[in-house]
């Protein structure tokens, strides 16, 4: 992902597993975030699929991407300048169910101050972005959005 690359809409949060089922249900040109550590197979699969849907692919653990849960963590990321930030939970979530999501307007705010590079995550969906996009999001991303 270079400076003057933009970044996709829609992205799919890989928590340690391909799922390839959720990659190949993603538009062409959406982005895939991984947390963790693949195999070598599996990075090598990922590649492949990316590569022929065209999808963007974008390593947590390299520092190109950060989940941000309140203002002290966006404060550090973009510090960092970290290029995709990702605000949550901003609706309840699955993954996380003890976490309440972030109140509207503190997600706005928080969403504003990342210079439109925040993305919503948590409990995400397409209808729910919608919805949420005019606070200053410039995309969302989802584990289980693309699931099923």
């Amino acid at each position: 992902m270079t400076h003057r690359q933009s970044l996709p809409q829609q992205w799919l949060i890989l928590d340690g597993c391909l799922g390839e089922d959720a990659l190949r249900r993603l538009p062409r040109r959406s982005g895939v975030l991984v947390l963790g550590p693949l195999s070598a197979s599996a990075r090598r699969r990922l590649r492949q699929i990316a590569r022929a849907r065209q999808l963007t692919v974008v390593s947590e653990v390299q520092g190109r991407a950060v989940r941000v849960h309140d203002q002290r963590e966006l404060t550090r990321a973009l510090l960092r300048r970290s290029p995709l930030i990702l605000l949550s939970p901003i609706h309840p979530t699955g993954s996380h169910p003890d976490w309440p999501p972030l109140p509207r307007m503190r997600a706005a705010a928080l969403a504003r101050l990342t210079g439109r590079k925040a993305f919503a995550l948590g409990g995400m969906t397409a209808e729910r972005y919608a919805k949420v996009a005019r606070l200053g999001f410039l995309g969302w991303a989802g584990i289980s959005a693309f699931r099923t």
